[in-house]
């Protein structure tokens, strides 16, 4: 038997969780109900990637561009403006204040709920998920000791968190190496020679991070490609019409499936006419991203994985951008000799001494392997977007109790409308959702704000109109 009053728990208080939550206090179902967010931080709002730091790292998008809310676009930057009356729009923020705007709009949220509703907020980790009977709520075991029966569970948890590279096993843990560069002890003063072990955007984080709490320090970065993120632009680009971009994108793509060397043909094909119109690479890039869901679902899975293997990493530095003044704080750090970016392949690493790690690579292209001798290693390479290697309890308890599958190609979960998660069956759940970037497996692009707000406030409606 449900309650009579029903309970939506949302599991996950970073930026999808919070969002989703403020959205249902606002846009409430009929019925009463409770809305629970579990967090395991201290704070909502925040996840991994707005927590303060003492580098001040900035956004990687425009203020005008990271409102939580489609329908209010200058929600963000108004709420910084009121803060500081010298930003804008076009301004690069630090990601901590994109934090306490979150919190607010779940604060605000909270005030204007309906007396029908209420809301709670649970500090623990999730483990497992049960369902009760077929058609009967599910069961969450929280730590420490606890349990709650839902009637909807959304999971609203980011990427599994980085898992060692296969390079790093003689090194494990050694008190040199990190495997996970958001840690507060990521940075050590102390620090003289550092090998960051990516290029992308979490590098730069860390290396610049790192130069500044050390001006002695010099860096090495190693990826397979060695390639830097691409950089947003300095000042407003004309505005564009998107819908005519993205349709002479589609034009040179035709109706039928689609291959990887089709797609980069189309991508191609559009660059190269908007150049002729005097406009510029990243509307191509923002163009691709509105009707990437469409075009991902053409493509076969062989095609989505040759995409993967030789093309993503092309698409990943044009698409993840980072700011000109960071751009320029790179660049520096490069002339002066400090940053030193490889391209090449990790093949081991071991302690040497007390504390230095010794570090064997091969460039690519190259058949000699070089060495290094560093004080300590990080792992920028990202996550592990593979669930079969995940080590969180409660993903390993969906997959085990088929409640949830993961992608072949591992990119996330796979999902139905609104998110839906689709059980061992091939049947997408009723009543249990994943909100977040592992939408990537189905949709691809699910990793910024302007995808995932939208993907918040189509669940939200769903929810709204469930029935038990």
């Amino acid at each position: 038997m449900r309650s009579p009053v029903r309970t939506i728990a949302i599991v996950g208080g970073g930026f999808c969780g919070t969002v989703l939550a403020a959205r249902l206090l606002r846009q409430p179902p009929e019925e009463p109900s409770r809305i629970v967010l579990i967090e395991r931080r201290e704070e909502v709002g925040r996840g991994v990637a707005y927590q303060p730091s003492p580098s001040g790292p900035l956004l990687n998008v425009p203020a005008g561009r990271m409102s939580a809310d489609a329908a209010d676009p200058l929600q963000f930057a108004n709420f910084a403006h009121d803060r500081n009356p010298g930003v804008s729009a076009h301004s690069f923020l630090p990601r901590a204040l994109y934090g306490e705007y979150l919190q607010q709009l779940l604060q605000q949220a909270q005030q204007v709920a309906p007396a029908r509703v209420d809301f709670q907020r649970i500090r623990a980790e999730a483990s497992a998920l049960h369902r009760i009977a077929t058609d009967g709520p599910y069961l969450l075991s929280l730590s420490p000791d606890q349990q709650l029966l839902a009637d909807d569970v959304v999971l609203a948890c980011g990427d599994p968190p980085p898992v060692d590279p296969v390079c790093v096993a003689g090194i494990a843990g050694h008190a040199s190496y990190l495997g996970n560069p958001h840690c507060n002890s990521a940075l050590r003063s102390d620090c003289i020679s550092l090998l960051v072990i990516g290029a992308g955007l979490t590098m730069v984080d860390v290396a610049l991070g790192a130069a500044a709490a050390n001006p002695r320090i010099r860096i090495h970065a190693i990826s397979r490609h060695g390639l830097l993120p691409g950089v947003q632009n300095s000042t407003p680009l004309p505005r564009s019409d998107g819908s005519e971009s993205e349709l002479r994108f589609m034009s040179h793509l035709g109706s039928g499936p689609i291959s990887a060397r089709l797609l980069l043909q189309g991508f191609r094909a559009l660059c190269r006419e908007l150049r002729q119109q005097g406009r510029h690479w990243r509307d191509a890039v923002t163009a691709a991203r509105e009707v990437a869901p469409a075009l991902w679902q053409r493509m076969p899975e062989q095609e989505r994985s040759r995409f993967l293997r030789h093309l993503r990493v092309y698409w990943d530095v044009h698409r993840h951008r980072m700011p000109p003044s960071i751009e320029q704080r790179l660049r520096q750090l490069r002339r002066s000799g400090r940053l030193c970016v490889h391209a090449g392949r990790i093949l081991r690493m071991d302690a040497f001494g007390g504390a230095a790690l010794q570090v064997r690579w091969r460039p690519r292209g190259a058949v000699a392997v070089r060495q290094l001798l560093v004080d300590q290693v990080i792992n920028c390479a990202g996550t592990d977007h593979r669930l079969t290697r995940t080590g969180d309890p409660l993903q390993q308890a969906m997959m085990a109790s088929g409640l949830a599958v993961a992608d072949r190609l591992g990119l996330g979960w796979r999902t139905g409308p609104h998110g839906a998660l689709i059980d061992a069956d091939g049947r997408s759940a009723r009543h249990l959702f994943y909100l977040g970037p592992m939408l990537r497996a189905d949709h691809w692009e699910a990793t910024a704000v302007a995808e995932l707000r939208l993907h918040a406030q189509q669940l939200a409606a769903a929810l709204v109109q469930i029935r038990a």
